[in-house]
């Protein structure tokens, strides 16, 4: 038994060395390392499920994408499969972001699609993984909008800026309802206001009472998606008494909800929405450069 383990776990000295790499944003050398590991043991799920990630950092999508859907479809595993089509809809978002930078609306609109099924298989096979949702969420709007829509959707703090500011405006019949849901993220107001319904509760200290803030605990994460399945009460992942919506580590792994929300790295959806601006400005132009041309003639968006 001992040469079949041994040779089963010789892919482990690479996988740690890639990881050091990894974590130091030497995404060349873990490639190199996670690639040895493959060599040496090509059924380690570890070593290629981190080459897929080694990959996808240096915006190598397709390389990324081929791998990961062989991956994919060798797991028993459910948490494994979700993981796997969790990064494949990452990277089809990457394959999105080239075809914008080429103004290739038709084919970005087509990889936005795509990540958008991948997203779907993850949950599929995990269905109450939040960062899932968040991503899922975020690729409809990115699909919305690059059929009918050029401003670029709101997310993250501009988002939550603007539904606070609407929250605000709500009439103030409903916010006195006990209730009432007034951000309406599916928890009754009178759960979010706390015991004291005089003294509404501000759990992140933002100056918005939880009942009118629809991310409490600020981490990223709206609170209908942390509720769970059943708003009225509230989803409490790691059972510690306090539900997802108001705990800034609700699965208790030591990693921030507000870090993992962010599997859509911040500066990918910062320049595929920079990339959709740059699109809609050279039609716009172009509209503008034939109407000189050849008077006031009626033009549709191409998207």
């Amino acid at each position: 038994m001992l040469p079949a383990w041994g040779w089963a776990q010789s892919e482990k000295p690479y996988v740690r060395e890639g990881n050091s790499y990894y974590k130091d944003l030497k995404f060349e050398d873990a490639e190199v390392q996670y690639q040895k590991g493959v060599n040496e043991n090509s059924s380690s799920y570890e070593a290629s499920f981190n080459l897929g990630n080694a990959y996808f950092r240096q915006g190598k999508y397709d390389e990324a994408k081929k791998l990961l859907v062989n991956l994919a479809k060798s797991q028993t595993d459910p948490k494994k499969t979700a993981e796997c089509y969790y990064n494949i809809g990452n990277t089809d978002l990457g394959i999105c972001e080239q075809f914008l930078g080429k103004q290739d609306i038709k084919n970005a609109l087509q990889s936005a699609e795509n990540a958008l099924a991948d997203y779907k298989n993850s949950l599929k096979a995990n269905p109450y993984d939040k960062k899932t949702k968040y991503n899922y969420l975020y690729t409809e709007k990115l699909i919305e909008m690059l059929k009918n829509n050029p401003q670029p959707p709101q997310q993250n703090q501009n988002q939550q800026n603007q539904q606070n500011q609407d929250n605000q405006n709500q009439d103030q019949d409903q916010n006195q309802n006990k209730d009432g849901d007034a951000d309406h993220d599916g928890i009754p107001d009178s759960t979010e206001k706390g015991s004291n319904p005089d003294k509404p509760r501000d759990s992140d200290g933002d100056g918005i009472p939880d009942y009118r803030d629809p991310d409490s605990d600020n981490d990223g994460i709206p609170d209908s998606v942390e509720a769970g399945e059943d708003p009225k009460n509230p989803k409490d992942t790691d059972q510690d008494g306090t539900p997802d919506y108001l705990d800034t580590d609700s699965d208790n792994d030591g990693v921030p909800d507000s870090e993992q929300a962010r599997i859509i790295p911040q500066d990918m959806a910062e320049r595929i929405l920079e990339a959709i601006n740059k699109a809609d400005e050279k039609v716009q132009q172009k509209v503008k450069d034939e109407k000189n041309s050849k008077g006031a003639v009626k033009h549709e968006k191409q998207w």
